[in-house]
Parts: C-alpha cells; structure tokens; sequence
C-alpha cells in the first residue's frame, strides 16, 4: 500500500517536472520569434517579419481589418521612411496556454529618420498560436510600433 503512494506521488513529480521543463522549452521559443521580429525592425526587412506573423492574422483598427498581407504592407511602409531603428533590451512576461501564448513587452525603441531621433517607450501585448509546432503572432496591440503617435517622451 505505501509503495504504491510512493509510485504514485513519484509520477505526478515527473510529470509536473515534465510540464515546466516543455513551459520553460515553449517560452524559450517564443522569446526566439519575439528576437526575429526585433531583427526584422532593426534590419527593416519584411521578409524577416512576414515570417514571424500566423497566416490568419486578423487585427482590427480604426482603419479596417488588418490581414496578414495589410499588416506586411504597412510594415514595409513604416520601416521605408527610416534611417534606423534599435530596441534596448525590453521586459518580457509570457504566458502561456495550451497552443495559445500571450506576451506583455515594455520596450524601449530607437528611431533616427534623417538627423531627427527620437527614443520612446513601447507597451505592447502580443498574442501568439502554436501551428504544426512553430509559434506565429496572431496580434499585436500596436499596429502603429514606429509612428510618431506612440512618442511617450523625446
């Protein structure tokens, strides 16, 4: 009767160990396409971010629906009419659920357009799905990241 406690409480170890080693595994993925979609800003390469969003994006805005290929387009548009841009290291709180993951970023961001720069602070949550074993933005609470509009101090 007591090995069979044993044995049971033996089990549930490994597999609440098993579980946070896959969380600890699953956010190492995540803060991966979070770095790829930082690269993409930083190099200004729609490529590269194109890469990181799901196919059925959807996001909606006071000027429509953003699809995958709105989204994609008005990336490329933002990133165009700047010289550079850089993040500073930013605070990532992940969550995650099932094949759903939420992340919340405070992010400090770099922009020079000519000899203008400016720094901001960025807050953005940003949900992810998990397809065929990959993680994939699904939105993003700022589909304006780079305007002028997010400058919270200069």
């Amino acid at each position: 009767m007591v090995t069979a406690y044993k044995l049971l409480a033996y089990l549930v170890a490994i597999i609440f160990l098993a579980s946070c080693g896959s969380s600890d595994e699953e956010k190492k993925k995540i803060n991966l396409l979070l770095d790829k979609r930082t690269s993409a800003f930083e190099l200004k390469d729609p490529e590269i971010y194109s890469e990181c969003i799901h196919e059925d994006y959807r996001a909606t805005s006071g000027e429509g629906v953003f699809d995958k290929h709105k989204l994609v387009s008005r990336f490329r548009d933002h990133v165009s009419i700047i010289d550079t841009v850089s993040f500073g290291e930013s605070e990532r709180y992940i969550y995650i659920n099932g094949a759903d993951a939420r992340v919340m970023m405070l992010s400090s961001i770099d922009v020079k357009i000519d000899s203008y720069s400016m720094t901001y602070k960025a807050r953005e949550v940003i949900n992810l799905s998990k397809v065929l074993g990959e993680w994939r933005i699904t939105k993003e609470s700022m589909l304006n990241l780079l305007s002028g509009t997010m400058i919270l101090d200069n």
